[in-house]
């Protein structure tokens, strides 16, 4: 085919060729669309042209507004030349200049001032409100460490403290895990430190790859391995921060910001957020540590803390603040297991008397020691400590029904969305935190709230004022006698005390929606403010299996033993200061009662001055359902130790076990001799205690265990577990628990007579030479008299 003849054919089909053509110069232009990008930025200028920089617009008013604006000028000028104005004007610059000056010269004697006028200025500086927002900022940035946490033990407003570090962003959990194990492999040699390493914790391999930070817009779901992991080494550091030079060596390795970064991660998670604040507590006893918590934020944080509507984090800030406060005149130091519920922040004065709670197996601060429920108590097979926050459940027949919802709320709690605190959450995440905020709800161990009485909508206001003056009036009159609802079944003998109340002092309670999960800190300190009211915590299992204080060094296998604890629990109260000039009350529960006779045998037997004053100064004792020959239910978990295998607590309370019979026949001795003066009540469970899953009743410590042949015994009609949690303040258990404690301080504050029988050999001899000396001197200086008159005749 000739070339004529292919041009002809190409002539029949023009919109072939056409489109054939637009097609190509296409592609070509796409192939070289860099190149021609490239080409026309030669001639394009790549500045952006500023907004701010555009031209100048005039606006024009009218005249007649002008001239308005004019005349105001012009009166305001005149009026300032006035005689009244003239006056005025400079008095009110100066008050304005005055406010802001005195906050500033509050800070500086706060800071340099003598420690009395230290405290003034601080005092004076929580209650100024007036300032703005951009002070509170300035005098934070200029306020030192000991100002700051004597600010945070005050209560003062959350502006006083610098925000977080790294406000708004959160460290990538790979990367914080990374730098946590070469933290921790600094310790090494250590065998608790081996032995995570090789059981949890393995080598962490960092990814260069990775993020260093989360932001606000960066909504990453958090790994359930990388939580479990992260609870599991704040679980550790509790655990080894107990030794204070590995606490000193955290510190100083810049720990904190470690801390810090964990605190973000589990904002929302309270358990968490309590074990973290207990390693700050063990670390807050560290000498050094108040600059260090104070550089790195903790101060601010715990604050925010000790505002917290969670029991948990409320109490243990509030200790980690008492250590860290050392310009407090009546400063304590709370070592580890010993908890302040009552002061929680600074007072004026010193307590009058120290009244100490110890929880029984398995119980805890907020557990043991919660108000009753409505509803009858039953007895769980599997439950938890409260108070830890291991997430592995204990199987136990001995301890506190579960709390509905914990292991479902952890589940929740896996897989949750990393959020950053503290920031204003973008539409998603605001919902996220919204469902996360309503489901921790449940899990919660809030603070009970008064119920504000509702106001009358009535309009006529004499019928209003009636109607108020029935509401005001008692239900009762002075003429009827209400029984305790928890009236005793049975008492000893010799037994005294209140069973009921007056008409007019009764408070029906039954329909009130009050709540309380710790009336030692809520019920008490209404009673007796200048108490200081203690609660003991310790870990305790009842199987092998469920002893989670155990997991992570071996060598803590024997604190299980109850002459162990005693002792290690008796050498943290003698460093918190109790009964140092001030009268001790006991109150323990079950297996706490025994822990309680062990400590005061050892203060008795002891040599040192400060364990003496311990038992010297004990006033009053409490037992609640304590086992003092012994409980059967440890003989039945005996024959079951071959499924459940019974931990230490339970075999050393098989009943009639050698050791609590001795222990309990030297306490009598004890009682009828240098503790005679102690005023001791006992009482016993009068019902069986049922199980939640069987359906049967239990009867843990029998009446015969629970009796003591010294002081008042009451049996009463509830279960064991109930020993502990009274109904209402109006109860039977908790005014003769008051009349215990009040007796306790008015005992106190009569002159004390020397017993000699009740002091050692070597202070009788101490006294006896004393004598000896002084009634030498006195005939000496009564014949000096005589000498002298002979030598001047």
């Amino acid at each position: 085919m000739s070339l004529e003849d292919i041009k002809a054919t190409i002539r029949r089909f023009p919109k072939l060729l056409g489109g054939f053509g637009i097609l190509t110069t296409a592609g070509i232009i796409l192939y070289e669309t860099p190149q021609i990008r490239k080409y026309f930025s030669q001639y394009v200028s790549k500045k952006e042209q500023e907004p701010d920089k555009r031209r100048t617009e005039y606006i024009y008013i009218k005249y007649h507004i002008y001239r308005e604006s004019m005349r105001k000028l012009q009166q305001k000028q005149e009026d300032e030349k006035k005689w009244i104005s003239v006056i005025i004007n400079p008095i009110g610059k100066w008050w304005k200049a005055a406010k802001h000056s005195v906050a500033w010269r509050l800070l500086n004697i706060a800071q340099n001032g003598s420690q009395a006028e230290r405290l003034k200025a601080v005092q004076q500086l929580i209650c100024m409100d007036h300032l703005k927002d951009w002070d509170f900022r300035h005098l934070a940035q200029i306020c030192d460490a000991r100002t700051s946490v004597s600010l945070a033990r005050c209560g003062a407003d959350m502006r006083w403290f610098m925000p977080l570090p790294r406000r708004g962003c959160i460290r990538n959990p790979k990367m914080l895990l990374c730098e946590l194990h070469v933290m921790l492999d600094r310790l090494r040699p250590l065998s608790c430190v081996d032995h995570f390493f090789s059981k949890y914790f393995p080598d962490q391999h960092s990814i260069e790859e990775l993020n260093e930070f989360f932001t606000q817009d960066q909504n990453v779901s958090l790994a359930v391995q990388d939580t479990d992991l992260l609870k599991e080494v704040i679980s550790f550091l509790h655990h080894i921060t107990k030794d204070p030079k590995i606490a000193a060596k955290i510190i100083h390795d810049g720990g904190l910001m470690h801390l810090m970064e964990l605190r973000k991660i589990f904002a929302d998670d309270n358990e968490t957020l309590s074990t973290l604040c207990k390693v700050l507590a063990n670390l807050s006893l560290v000498p050094d540590a108040v600059e260090h918590f104070f550089v790195s934020g903790w101060v601010g944080a715990l604050a925010e803390w000790q505002q917290c509507p969670d029991l948990r984090l409320q109490v243990i800030s509030a200790k980690t603040m008492a250590n860290l406060d050392h310009d407090d005149p009546n400063q304590f130091t709370y070592p580890p297991n010993v908890y302040p519920l009552h002061p929680r922040v600074r007072t004026r004065r010193k307590p009058k008397a120290d009244i100490v709670f110890i929880h029984g197996l398995l119980g805890g601060v907020f557990i043991t020691w919660r108000q009753r429920d409505r509803k009858p108590t039953e007895l769980g097979l599997y439950g938890k400590n409260a108070f830890y926050t291991s997430e592995t459940d204990d199987v136990f027949l001995v301890g506190e029904p579960k709390r509905n919802g914990s292991r479902q709320q952890y589940n929740k709690q896996q897989g949750r969305p990393l959020i950053p605190a503290q920031l204003p959450a973008t539409s998603e995440a605001s919902k996220i935190s919204a469902n996360k905020t309503s489901a921790m709800k449940d899990s919660l161990l809030k603070t009970s709230k008064k119920v504000e009485e509702k106001r009358l909508n009535i309009s006529d206001a004499a019928t209003k004022e009636f109607v108020e003056t029935l509401y005001s009036e008692a239900e009762l009159d002075s003429d009827w006698e209400v029984v305790h609802p928890d009236i005793p079944l049975e008492g000893n003998a010799d037994c005294q005390g209140s069973f009921s109340v007056s008409g007019n002092e009764w408070t029906n309670q039954d329909a009130s929606e009050e709540y309380t999960n710790c009336w030692p800190m809520e019920w008490l300190p209404d009673d007796y403010p200048d108490s200081r009211i203690i609660g003991i915590d310790y870990t305790s299992a009842v199987t092998e299996w469920s002893a989670n204080f155990t997991k992570y060094c071996p060598c803590e296998k024997g604190q299980g033993h109850i002459e162990v604890r005693a002792s290690s629990l008796l050498e943290r109260i003698a460093t918190a200061g109790v009964g140092n000039g001030r009268p001790v009350v006991w109150i323990g529960h079950s297996m706490g009662g025994l822990l309680t006779k062990l400590i005061l045998l050892k203060c008795v037997d002891s040599v040192e001055q400060r364990l003496q004053q311990i038992a010297k100064n004990t006033q009053g004792i409490v037992f609640l359902g304590t086992p003092h020959r012994g409980s059967p239910i440890a003989k039945w978990k005996q024959h079951m130790q071959m499924i459940l295998s019974p931990s230490i607590e339970v075999k050393e309370m098989e009943e009639n076990s050698p050791k609590l019979l001795e222990m309990h026949r030297r306490f009598m001795g004890c009682l009828h001799t240098c503790l005679r003066h102690v005023n001791v009540l006992s009482l016993a469970e009068g019902s069986p205690t049922m199980l939640t899953t069987f359906k049967f009743p239990l009867r843990i410590v029998t009446e015969e265990s629970s009796r003591i042949d010294f002081g008042d015994f009451f049996l009463l009609k509830d279960d064991h577990l109930s020993l502990s949690k009274p109904i209402y303040r109006q109860s039977f258990v908790y005014q003769r628990l008051l009349h215990v404690i009040s007796e306790a301080i008015d005992q106190s504050t009569e002159p004390k007579e020397m017993d000699e029988q009740a002091l050692p050999n070597t202070d009788l001899l101490a006294m006896n030479i004393v004598a000896i000396l002084l009634k030498g001197a006195k005939g000496l200086l009564e014949m000096l008299p005589r000498v002298a008159l002979r030598f001047t005749t």
